[in-house]
Parts: structure tokens; C-alpha cells; sequence
């Protein structure tokens, strides 16, 4: 990537594995833009397989759900904003609207 994507903002929709893991593949692939991960859930992303199977007999850890932890998403500089739903996507003014009343900009979606 190049060095003028600094500027750059891109936004995730849906912090799941596979939403963290395009995050993670940013960073690794030399972006130094903003990235944002947006999720329903409260919870950073975490591995749901595991959780149904391993966490639930007891052979897994919480913690070892996470794809990114909170110190790790920090760390890589992704900022996440969990427990809110995108409402609305407006690709002509580059905004998503959240549920609750936020609207965040973007580059890239």
C-alpha cells in the first residue's frame, strides 16, 4: 500500500472473525490509515465455532475465543464500536448511519 493512504479512513461493517480478520490483513499489508470495525455485538470479535463447542464443555477459555482482544485492537490502532447496528449506508456522501443517532465518515467501505 502506499504511503499517501495515511489520510485514508476505512470502515468494516460486522465485527466478526471475518470483519477483524480484513482488519488484521490491513495493518500486515502496510495501511496506516483509520480503520474502524462496527459489530451489533458488545463483544470484540471472537471465534464462534469454538465458542459453541470448546467454551461450552469447558475445554476453552473466554479469552481464548478472541480473534483481537481489546489490547490488541488497540495496539493495531482499529478502533472498535460495538453493541450498535448500522442503520443506513450513504455511498454518495460516504457516511454510515449507526442506531444510535452517530454517522461516521469513510473512504472505503
Amino acid at each position: 500500500m502506499s504511503e499517501s493512504n495515511q489520510d485514508q479512513h476505512y470502515v468494516i461493517i460486522g465485527a466478526g472473525q471475518a470483519g477483524a480478520e480484513v482488519a488484521s490483513s490491513l495493518r500486515k499489508r502496510g495501511f496506516e490509515g483509520r480503520i474502524t470495525l462496527i459489530g451489533e455485538e458488545q463483544a470484540p470479535p471472537y471465534r464462534r465455532p469454538p465458542l459453541s463447542k470448546a467454551y461450552f464443555s469447558g475445554d476453552a477459555t473466554g479469552d481464548s475465543l478472541f480473534v483481537m482482544k481489546p489490547e490488541q485492537l488497540e495496539k493495531a490502532r482499529i478502533d472498535f464500536i460495538g453493541g450498535v447496528a448500522v442503520t443506513a449506508i450513504d455511498p454518495a456522501a460516504h457516511t454510515v448511519a449507526l442506531a444510535d443517532g452517530r454517522s461516521i465518515g469513510y473512504d472505503r467501505l
